[in-house]
């Protein structure tokens, strides 16, 4: 009889040190989906830790001194490589088991961890990318197309310009207040803006009937498109010369005839300290081509 008296307190004792061992696992899941390795230094598992620290930090060296994500093929590299290292780090952290009595997990929290793992790669993967400056854009306008169109997404390095001077004829992506786009609040609209160098300073531009000339010299555009004929907006055809000033430039979008730019005296030449990045390449999550470089 004392035996049988007996059993339940030990069923009893044994549910009891399974509620807080799976407590635990759950904080460590928490935990490696916001930075793996975390729960498992968490649980004193030191060895799987390291292993998965080490695993972050060469991640994070492909985004910085490497900067893989200046091409597609890097950017989806580092994605794929973090994918696998999350996705370890939250299934050991849930079948985690202090000894053979622990609760077993069930399937259903082992099937969270496929949603938990996209969480914890987007909570990690945005933060490197953005801290290395490259940041994704979505291009709304129809100013540069037949190079960009719009609805096109593209990488943007920001620290592209620390390390070289502006070039002509190079994209641009910048920062810029456009007169009459004021809000209902009535705060003037700031809008990210892609644009081409056209000239920089000390440069002279002029427009003669859809013909541009620098310094003089007529210029070859072979991603130029005109869709009106000579003529057609006076305004944009003809202009200038003018002279761009220091720490100024002249930009135009590949689309002359709907493009707003330096060619009007409302927009004007563009400060150097708008100059917020250059987009490097254009990408598809389907379809063909996956990505392409701009030029």
């Amino acid at each position: 009889m004392s035996d049988v008296a007996c059993t339940p307190n030990l069923s009893e004792g044994n549910v009891r040190q399974q509620r807080p061992d799976l407590k635990r696992r759950l904080i460590a899941v928490a935990l490696s989906t916001v930075l793996p390795g975390a729960g498992q230094l968490y649980l004193r598992r030191y060895t799987k830790a390291a292993f998965l620290f080490i695993g972050l930090i060469a991640i994070s060296v492909g985004f910085w001194p490497f900067r893989l994500p200046r091409t597609y093929p890097g950017l989806l590299f580092l994605l794929w490589v973090l994918v696998p290292l999350s996705w370890f780090a939250i299934l050991n952290a849930l079948m985690a088991r202090d000894s053979p009595s622990s609760a077993k997990v069930s399937r259903w929290w082992i099937l969270a961890g496929i949603p938990l793992s996209y969480m914890g790669v987007n909570l990690v993967f945005t933060p490197l990318l953005f801290a290395s400056g490259f940041h994704p854009v979505k291009n709304t306008s129809t100013s540069m197309e037949p190079t960009i169109f719009a609805g096109d997404k593209l990488v943007v390095d920001e620290h592209y310009f620390h390390r070289q001077p502006v070039r002509r004829r190079e994209l641009v992506l910048l920062r810029r207040t456009l007169p009459g786009s004021a809000t209902s609040s009535g705060r003037e609209e700031t809008l990210l803006l892609i644009k081409r160098v056209a000239g920089i300073a000390g440069d002279t531009v002029e427009g003669k009937d859809q013909q541009i000339l620098l310094n003089g010299k007529q210029v070859d555009d072979p991603y130029v498109q005109h869709k009106f004929a000579a003529g057609v907006n006076p305004d944009l055809d003809t202009f200038g010369p003018v002279t761009v000033p220091a720490g100024k430039y002249f930009v135009m979008g590949d689309n002359r005839d709907v493009s707003l730019d330096s060619r009007t005296a409302s927009f004007g030449f563009v400060d150097a300290s708008a100059i917020v990045g250059k987009p490097l390449y254009g990408y598809r999550i389907t379809g063909h081509p996956l990505w392409w470089p701009l030029n």
